[in-house]
């Protein structure tokens, strides 16, 4: 067994300029690659949670939605950015109004006890009124029988990969408590 002499293999005393540069890159290169994951990982994550929030507020809303128009007794406002609707209470009736705002990108509800929004970050609003007969009417509160609506939302922002969409539409709820000829 042979020994390595010492004037075969010179000592050296650190890096040369190329090998530091060398591992630089390679170093640069790894971590550019971790925070690309990061930043990937967290904009997804707040996609997730932007969804998670439409998808419970639209539940909310169509389950809102669905128990007043069922109750409701009458209708007042049957337009295309609002609904309002008398229905009854244990000390009477109550009036509760759905007002859609555009240039808020809100839907609320207002009854007795206030004012309450519902949807934000609305980028598309739709009611849809039926007659008894199941066809579309645009006007005559008096002759709807039910009622269904769509809505899109947005949260987040495109410029910044943090963009969540939501589409959802209502069942056509049908008014049970409304006469027939009112």
């Amino acid at each position: 067994m042979s020994r390595i002499s010492a004037d075969r293999w010179p000592a050296r005393r650190g890096f040369t300029l190329v090998e530091m540069m060398v591992a630089t890159g390679v170093a640069a290169f790894i971590f550019a690659g971790i925070l690309s994951a990061y930043l990937f990982v967290g904009r997804n994550l707040t996609r997730l949670v932007s969804l998670q929030q439409q998808e419970v507020a639209s539940r909310g809303t169509l389950r809102q939605f669905t128990q007043d128009v069922s109750a409701a007794i009458q209708l007042t406002t049957a337009t295309a950015s609002q609904l309002v609707l008398t229905k009854p209470t244990a000390t009477g009736t109550t009036t509760v109004t759905y007002a859609y705002s555009s240039g808020s990108q809100t839907l609320t509800r207002t009854d007795t006890a206030g004012t309450r929004t519902l949807l934000t970050g609305l980028t598309a609003f739709t009611i849809t009124y039926f007659n008894e007969a199941g066809t579309a009417i645009t006007s005559e509160p008096q002759s709807v029988k039910s009622i269904e609506f769509s809505f899109s939302t947005a949260v987040g922002s495109s410029a910044s990969g943090t963009l969540a969409r939501y589409s959802t539409a209502s069942q056509r709820v049908v008014l049970r408590n409304k006469p027939l000829l009112q």
